[in-house]
């Protein structure tokens, strides 16, 4: 691996709950949107097949100038429009779907529906969908400013105000490209996400056309709490 690619802390964590959930390594894995593709990465690293799509080409084709050799032949990465994604052939299959950190939180609960509803063509069999979603209940007590992602020579700096009473995170992402100590300014958007508690998320999944199944306070499957950042849900396809 390059040496200048840090892998996010917990891979290994989510790729232990993959297993636990039946997903072991040689499945095939969507992950969408995967942001600048760091998770993708390291699923890859451990022996998923992984096609990682974001809506964000710039961090897409940063992700695949750092694909190590020994990862190449299992990691794709695409670009797709945020209103399509994961813009794949409708035929192509996989054993997971994953929708990790803020990829559910859209301020209009639909363009999340139908993004979660156009996943459900792509599982096979009982493919579970792993839903990774920020906890509500922390952002209001913890409040955080800012964040800051790297893969390569790519930097995305996300600042960040919480609305506690509207339950809306304001976010402002900028991209930097590094060249030594300089920063070239690439790309920026903005997005108001509205945070769910646990129930609307699985009412979101039903909607959607996926079955709910559990909820936990992270990776490590301990109780939903409030002081947890992240909570993750799995789903199963609803069938007639």
């Amino acid at each position: 691996m390059p040496e200048d690619v840090r892998l996010p802390d917990d891979v290994e964590s989510l790729a232990a709950f993959l297993r636990e959930e039946g997903v072991p390594a040689g499945a095939r894995i969507l992950d969408v949107p995967c942001g600048i593709g760091r998770r993708a990465l390291g699923l890859a690293r451990v022996g998923y097949r992984v096609t990682a799509v974001d809506a964000n080409e710039i961090a897409i084709d940063a992700a695949r100038a750092r694909i190590p050799d020994g990862a190449r032949t299992r990691l794709t990465y695409a670009a797709s429009p945020r209103d399509h994604l994961p813009g794949l052939p409708p035929a192509e299959g996989f054993d997971a779907i994953l929708c990790l950190d803020h990829a559910i939180d859209q301020d209009d609960a639909g363009i999340d529906a139908r993004c979660l509803s156009r996943l459900h063509g792509h599982a096979e069999g009982g493919c579970p969908l792993v839903v990774e979603f920020l906890n509500r209940d922390f952002l209001a007590s913890r409040p955080r400013s800012f964040a800051f992602h790297v893969l390569g020579n790519v930097e995305q700096h996300e600042f960040r105000r919480f609305d506690p009473v509207a339950g809306v995170l304001h976010l402002e992402r900028k991209v930097y490209e590094r060249s030594g100590e300089n920063l070239r300014f690439r790309t920026q958007s903005e997005a108001a996400l509205r945070l769910h508690p646990p129930h609307e998320v699985g009412q979101l999944l039903d909607r959607a056309g996926w079955r709910s199944v559990s909820f936990y306070g992270g990776w490590d499957r301990t109780p939903v709490a409030s002081d947890r950042q992240k909570l993750v849900a799995v789903g199963h396809p609803a069938r007639d």
